[in-house]
């Protein structure tokens, strides 16, 4: 059998990477190769083919020369010995993708890596330097997006644009506080067909089906192909903050900051253009309509059918709100309407009043909130007032340094005019402290009041109030008897307590609509 020759001489293919033209830094296509051949030669390698990724990224391995690589070493298996890199930043700078997607690739093809300016060998410390160096180049990566992130951040803060111009604008360069260039956005040719959607969509008579029909009637038109824009395009342009004048991105967290850039309609038109597309929202305006209904009936949900002791139901048949049990076996048992169970309910209110030990306590508690707040604000407006005199004698001392010519006039005016402001500021928040300041004892009475009377506040309060007044005082709402119009046996909160007095002219008056006498029954205090 004939004997295999071994091959003596090692052989490799030569891999180069830049990621931008822009910054090479001593790192260029001829300087790698330069590098390399010089490592080949010492090292006794025939570098047999090269490969180049100009202008791409090494946080992956998605690249068309390294694949390439790849494919030639698998289909040259057992003739390469090694791949050679510059720098191992130049192979990757993800460690994770350098080892899935390269370092054991060629691994299972007898290959190693090898860089040229970078010191390692086929040892366990060797894989190990080889992988701290990958990891170096991906900690770098890391730290520039980073200070790359914070960047973009303060600019977007300050209204620069730094992204794709939207439609109706142009790149611009302005220069900063500091001389600095910084982009932002002008008008262009297109800014007075986007203007016109915009104001076209502002008179709220059209879907934005029609208004993309309108775009095609004044000859605006997609950029790529020529042909008419998308719903989606106009959706966008409507919805863009960037029109009103506004910087809005993922840098400001969507918020919305005062742009550089000349607004083409005013926030107002803006915010009016939001609010049509709610009202074109389908499921947004069967929103505002259930809420609306469920202002008719507040007590839904919170009284119970007498035969089922579940909570009822509420509808409006013919125009006429009203309370049911819609369950099967209480079918027959009829409806309230609104407008006469909301007056008993407020009847029953009526007759309820808190426990003198709930108001005791009540009276403290606030007390010593009231207290506690005033101590706070007291702190406070001395803060500010110290603040306002250190800020008459900054203004003092500028006019002082004017005189005796240490400040030009023009510097004076600038530091005067700073103060002034501070101190308008200042002084804004001061009356704001001492406007609450002006909380108490009144106000204590007041709450105390409201508690002791929150019938005279249900009828008028809105929904969420109206529902958390029911729960305060009947935390298991209450059973109606829809046959003989009367509350049966409600439980009580342990706070509130029944007038029985006026419960029982109540029931002399009008037996056939109030309160049963077994509310007795069940109640706690």
């Amino acid at each position: 059998m004939k004997k295999i020759e071994e091959r003596t001489q090692k052989t490799a293919l030569g891999y180069l990477r830049i990621s931008d033209k822009k910054q090479i830094k001593g790192e260029s296509i001829p300087n790698q190769r330069e590098a390399i051949e010089a490592y080949a030669k010492a090292n006794n390698i025939t570098v047999i083919d090269w490969f180049t990724d100009e202008a791409k990224s090494g946080k992956n391995t998605d690249r068309e020369a390294l694949q390439n690589l790849l494919r030639l070493a698998t289909k040259m298996k057992g003739q390469i010995d090694y791949v050679i890199v510059y720098k191992m930043n130049r192979a990757s700078r993800d460690l994770a993708s350098y080892f899935t997607g390269i370092r054991n690739v060629l691994a299972t093809l007898g290959i190693q890596v090898r860089s040229a300016t970078e010191s390692f060998d086929d040892t366990p410390d060797g894989h190990f330097m080889e992988a701290m160096h990958v990891l170096v180049g991906q900690l770098d990566n890391e730290n520039k997006r980073e200070n790359v992130t914070a960047n973009m951040t303060r600019l977007a803060r300050q209204g620069y644009w730094q992204h794709t111009p939207p439609r109706g604008y142009e790149m611009l360069r302005i220069k900063n506080e500091d001389g600095h260039p910084r982009p932002t956005l002008k008008p262009n040719h297109e800014a007075r067909k986007v203007k016109d959607i915009l104001k076209r969509w502002n008179r709220g008579d059209m879907t934005e089906g029609q208004l993309m029909r309108y775009a095609e009637q004044i000859k605006f038109y997609s950029q790529r192909n020529n042909n008419p824009i998308t719903q989606d395009v106009v959706h966008k342009i409507i919805t863009n903050p960037i029109y009103a004048g506004y910087v809005s991105d993922k840098f400001t967290s969507n918020e919305k900051v005062q742009g550089k850039h000349e607004a083409l309609i005013t926030p107002e038109v803006f915010e009016q253009n939001q609010l049509i597309i709610l009202m074109r929202n389908k499921s947004y305006m069967s929103g505002l309509k259930r809420q609306a209904t469920n202002e008719l009936y507040p007590l839904r949900r919170f009284v119970r059918c007498n035969k089922c002791q579940k909570y009822m139901t509420a509808a409006s048949p013919h125009n006429s709100p009203r309370y049911y049990c819609a369950r099967p076996n209480c079918a027959k048992s009829g409806s309230i309407m609104t407008k006469k169970l909301h007056p008993q309910f407020e009847e029953l209110l009526s007759v309820i009043t808190p426990t003198d030990g709930t108001l005791k306590l009540l009276k403290e508690l606030l007390t010593r909130q009231v207290k506690n707040e005033l101590g706070h604000l007291n702190r406070d407006i001395a803060q500010i007032r110290d603040k306002l005199s250190e800020n008459d004698s900054y203004a003092e001392e500028a006019v002082s340094l004017y005189i005796r010519r240490k400040l030009s006039e023009e510097e004076k005016d600038g530091a005067v005019k700073r103060a002034n402001l501070e101190r308008a500021n200042l002084q804004a928040s001061l009356m704001e402290l001492e406007q609450k300041q002006t909380v108490s004892e009144k106000n204590i009475e007041h709450a105390l009041g409201f508690m002791g009377s929150i019938h005279k506040h249900w009828r008028t309060a809105p929904l969420e109030l109206k529902q958390a007044y029911q729960e305060l005082v009947f935390p298991e709402g209450f059973v109606y008897d829809i046959s003989s119009k009367k509350f049966i046996t409600p439980v009580i909160s342990p706070l509130y307590r029944v007038k029985m007095d006026e419960l029982r002219a109540i029931n002399d008056k009008k037996p056939d609509v109030v309160i049963p006498w077994r509310i007795e029954l069940q109640l706690p205090g």
